[in-house]
C-alpha cells in the first residue's frame, strides 16, 4: 500500500482514545476491511475543494460498530488513502 494519512478531527480522535486505539491500529483495520464491511459509496465529496470519491463501511471491532470513512486522492502523483472518519457508528 502506499501513502496513508489520518485526518486528526476531534470525534475520531476522540472515539480511538475512547477504545484505546491509535491512528496506526486505525489504519489496520482499514487495511483489513472486506466487502461484508461495505455500507455505502462510491459518492462525490461534497466539498468543492476536495474532489473525489468517498467510500463508506461499518467495521465491528471487538464487538463495537465503527464507522469508517476514506478515500483516495492524488498528491504529487502519489495516492494517497485518507481516512476522513473512524468512529463509533452514530448512523445505525
Amino acid at each position: 500500500m502506499g501513502k496513508y494519512d489520518f485526518v486528526p478531527r476531534r470525534k475520531n480522535l476522540q472515539s480511538l482514545a475512547q477504545h484505546g486505539l491509535t491512528p496506526i491500529d486505525a489504519k489496520n483495520e482499514i487495511l483489513d476491511l472486506v466487502v461484508e464491511d461495505y455500507y455505502k459509496g462510491p459518492k462525490l465529496d461534497l466539498d468543492p475543494n476536495r474532489a473525489g470519491d468517498i467510500w463508506e463501511f461499518k467495521k465491528d471491532i471487538d464487538g463495537i460498530t465503527f464507522y469508517v470513512k476514506i478515500k483516495i486522492v492524488i498528491e504529487n502523483g502519489n495516492e494517497i488513502l485518507k481516512c476522513i472518519g473512524f468512529h463509533e457508528d452514530d448512523f445505525a
